[in-house]
């Protein structure tokens, strides 16, 4: 993923975090009342340089200026730049950082290193730093861990849709003040869901999330770290969710740490979490596989285009009528820029 594309998705899941939003315009727009607000500038310098205010200035210049009496009259009766600063010796700086806006200048003045070459130099190994000053989440671990790494992940795990659909999902149980238990996430993918929840207020204990494509265990593990190195409150398990008891499931992973199958695991699911019906086949089929009285949270979506998606709904009543639910405590419709998601959330 790009640094911009990943600067975009973490302001977008963090949107009350004020400094993401400005690390995102330094980096891609150059903005300087950002560069400004992330580095706690000197207040007389941003005024300079943003508002050419000249009483900052000459208050930075003070002690500096020799010259022609001409250019010190116009520099104060015209406010012409140019003959202040050919009034000034040794603040080259100063004179390019407001005359040019001149961000090599800038970054001398501000001395922030690490932003400088992130943003000059598009150093990515800078970006992590930058990012764990402004924000705490197992996001920005995760996204080192495969820049580091050189790890390959299908990014559409991260674009704008899933964070939308997910954030709508998080804020509505957040509403509705549900202690989920145990999950069982089914064809969870990456788990970014997962992450989202732990982070969230949203009362959980324990996440298992199932998923056909063994290759999604390891990047999932590294998505939930803190909870899966944690007596693994996080758990990614290759299954097929058609071959999963729903009332009291075993199972087992293959430890590569241990090189060997783990121990039987039995977990009894108070949720079931599907957040994919639209690519699940034969869905009627497991949906009766779910026992009554179990709380479910459903999404799908009406994006027909898919060549995977082989169950798409037309709209939240077609939806609601695969999906009986003898308690319904959130039905309703989310529009997005390529679909619109649909989304159930009550007991069957």
């Amino acid at each position: 993923m790009q640094t911009f594309e990943l600067l975009d998705r973490l302001e977008l899941l963090y949107a009350d975090n004020g400094n993401l939003s400005d690390l995102r315009r330094v980096y891609i727009d150059n903005d300087l009342s950002s560069l400004f607000r992330l580095t706690d500038g000197d207040e007389e310098l941003r005024k300079a340089v943003i508002e050419k205010n000249m009483h900052s200035i000459f208050r930075l210049i003070e002690g500096n200026v020799t010259g022609d009496i001409e250019d010190l009259r116009k520099a104060v009766v015209e406010q012409n730049l140019h003959s202040l600063f050919r009034l000034i010796q040794g603040n080259d700086d100063i004179r390019s950082a407001v005359t040019e806006k001149n961000l090599h200048s800038i970054f001398r003045l501000v001395d922030d290193e690490d932003l400088r070459k992130l943003v000059l130099e598009d150093n990515t190994w800078k970006l992590w730093p930058i990012l764990d000053r402004y924000i705490d989440t197992q996001f920005v671990a995760a996204f080192k861990n495969f820049f580091v790494n050189e790890t390959e992940i299908w990014n559409d795990c991260f674009s704008r849709g899933q964070i939308e659909s997910k954030l709508w999902l998080v804020k509505e149980l957040t509403k509705l003040n549900l202690d989920l238990g145990t999950v069982f996430l089914c064809a969870g993918w990456y788990a970014t869901l997962a992450t989202m929840l732990f982070e969230s207020k949203v009362k959980v204990d324990k996440i298992r999330s199932f998923d056909i494509d063994p290759s999604c265990v390891d990047i999932a593990e590294v998505f939930n770290k803190q909870w899966f190195t944690n007596q693994w409150h996080f758990k990614s398990i290759t299954q097929d969710i058609m071959d999963i008891n729903y009332n009291e499931h075993t199972w087992q992973q293959w430890s590569n740490a241990n090189n060997r199958m783990s121990y039987p695991i039995t977990d009894v699911p108070d949720t079931i979490i599907n957040t994919s019906c639209e690519h699940i086949e034969n869905f009627d089929e497991w949906y009766a596989k779910i026992p009554a009285g179990k709380l479910v949270i459903l999404q799908s979506n009406n994006f027909f285009e898919v060549d995977e998606h082989v169950n798409c709904s037309i709209d939240i009543e077609d939806f609601s009528r695969q999906t009986p639910l003898k308690s319904v405590l959130y039905s309703d419709s989310l529009e997005l820029k390529k679909y619109t998601r649909y989304m159930r959330i009550g007991y069957k």
